[in-house]
C-alpha cells in the first residue's frame, strides 16, 4: 500500500488539466500552484499559512481563508477511504481543514485510486457519505464500491487507458 499518492494524484490533476478549460483552482500546495501558474487559462488562488515540509497549508489560516470561499467543485484525497470509516489520514491536525473544505463545497468528489479504497489509516477526517462522488479505477473491488453506492454515493469508474 503506498500512502504517498495523495499529492501525486492532486499533481496529476493539475498537470492534466486541458488547455481549452478556463478555471479558477483553489489549492494549499504550493507544488500544485507552481504547476498550474503557468498555465495561461487558470487562476490560482493559494491557500496560505505555515507550510509542512510537503509543501501544504492545513492550519489556521487556511482554514480561515476557506471560510471566506464557495466552489462549485471540491476534488479531495486522502490516505484511504473505506465504507465504515470513512476518509482517513496518518495526522489528526488536518481534520478541521478538510471539514472546512467540504463545508464550503457544493460537490465533493473523491479521487481515490484502487489502493486506497477499503483501507484505514490511523484517523477519520469525516464519514464517506460526505462525498457526492466518487472516482476510482477499472481495479477497484465491485464489493467496495457497492459499500458506497448504498450510502448514497455516485461512482464513476475511469476505464483503462
Amino acid at each position: 500500500m503506498n500512502t504517498s499518492t495523495s499529492a501525486s494524484v492532486g499533481y496529476l490533476m493539475a498537470q492534466n488539466i486541458p488547455d481549452n478549460l478556463r478555471i479558477r483552482v483553489v489549492t494549499n500546495s504550493i507544488i500544485i500552484a507552481e504547476e498550474l501558474r503557468i498555465k495561461d487559462n487558470i487562476s490560482v488562488i493559494f491557500l496560505g499559512g505555515e507550510m509542512d515540509n510537503k509543501g501544504n497549508c492545513y492550519d489556521a489560516f487556511a482554514i480561515d481563508m476557506i471560510k471566506h470561499l464557495r466552489f462549485d467543485k471540491c476534488f479531495i484525497t486522502s490516505a484511504f477511504i473505506s465504507s465504515n470509516f470513512g476518509l482517513s489520514i496518518q495526522k489528526s491536525q488536518a481534520i478541521s481543514f478538510w471539514n472546512a473544505l467540504i463545508d464550503s463545497s457544493k460537490e465533493t468528489i473523491g479521487l481515490y485510486p484502487t489502493e486506497k479504497i477499503g483501507f484505514e489509516s490511523v484517523v477519520s477526517i469525516c464519514p464517506a457519505k460526505r462525498l457526492n462522488k466518487l472516482i476510482t479505477d477499472w481495479d477497484a473491488s465491485e464489493e467496495n464500491l457497492s459499500e458506497f453506492d448504498e450510502q448514497g454515493i455516485e461512482i464513476i469508474v475511469v476505464e483503462e487507458a
